[in-house]
């Protein structure tokens, strides 16, 4: 499977999410997610850390913060057709690369998923949106990082 040498912020890739909810209880994540690289930090240790987005189909519970992801953006990154959120309460922070990546066609019909982790770019304008929104819960501190693997 390609990796790329480095995060590639603002995009999608295929990732073993860890909930924050699932987090006293194991220590991988249940499944594969359509994940958000948001940041990567490169002066914390001798390799980079990526910190992650995860999307989901359960809609958000009251007091959780999420956005809910357009159709039209996930028949673009060629994903299902079911309505999902992208939670910017919590992320999940890890050594890159981690042992928690997925080939991307897992999850998405693009023709460029194939063969690597990374589903593709998302809109800047959207990026952007979610980067405000994660920014919003920062603010209100109601954001909580997992840790995964160092």
């Amino acid at each position: 499977m390609r990796i790329p040498p480095r995060p590639p912020v603002g995009h999608l890739i295929a990732y073993e999410y860890l909930w924050l909810s699932q987090r006293k209880v194991r220590e991988d994540g249940a499944k594969v997610y359509p994940t958000a690289i948001v940041m990567a930090k490169d002066d914390a240790g001798p390799v980079p850390l990526a910190y992650v987005l995860g999307i989901s189909h359960r809609p958000p519970e009251k007091g959780e913060r999420a956005l809910e992801v357009p159709l039209r953006l996930k028949r673009h990154l060629g994903l299902d057709d079911e309505p999902s959120w992208i939670y910017t309460d919590q992320l999940n922070v890890f050594a890159w690369p981690g042992p928690d990546l997925r080939p991307a066609e897992r999850l998405s019909s693009l023709p460029g998923a194939k063969g690597g982790c990374v589903i593709a770019a998302l809109p800047t304008d959207w990026f952007q949106e979610v980067k405000d929104h994660l920014m919003e819960s920062y603010r209100l501190k109601m954001v909580k990082p997992v840790p995964r693997t160092a």
